[in-house]
């Protein structure tokens, strides 16, 4: 039973210093440089979609938008670019050539949209750990069979 208290406490301690280190779990940020922000557009001859800001055009291949739907906990989404959808053109260091966001947005809501945080998944893997070795850990009892004898 001793044992079983040091178990235990070791493992409220580890969960303890995962559930502080939260900030850990966070991604980096995407450090948006905001290009500007125009209305898509399609060229048919060569198939692409661009936008046009201050005389230049910028090739986009898809447009990300925030998930509305609640199961995705604020994850991002591509969706197929419509003509004449207004939408806000960024390069970043963490991204592959030029992005886009669906309406006007500033850098903050740019970091936003791409932040992710996955403690909540650690803090339930963590759990479920510490169930595993909880029913691991338990002590066994054997199962003794008493023969009765007259003597």
């Amino acid at each position: 039973m001793q044992r079983m208290k040091k178990v235990v406490f070791a493992l409220i301690a580890a969960l303890s210093v995962a559930l502080t280190g939260c900030s850990a779990f966070d991604s980096e940020p995407i450090e948006p440089k905001i290009i500007g922000t125009g209305n898509l557009q399609y060229e048919a001859k060569s198939g692409t979609w661009f936008v046009v800001v201050d005389s230049t055009q910028y090739t986009v291949a898809t447009v990300t938008i925030l998930d509305r739907n609640p199961r995705s906990y604020g994850k991002t989404q591509n969706v197929e670019p419509v003509e004449g959808m207004l939408v806000t053109v960024f390069t970043s260091p963490r991204k592959t050539g030029v992005q886009a966001v669906t309406g006007k947005q500033s850098v903050e809501q740019i970091e936003e949209l791409y932040h992710t945080n996955s403690t909540t998944g650690v803090i339930l893997l963590g759990l479920l750990l510490l169930c595993v070795l909880g029913i691991a850990l338990l002590p066994r009892t054997k199962k003794v069979d008493v023969v009765h004898t007259d003597i």
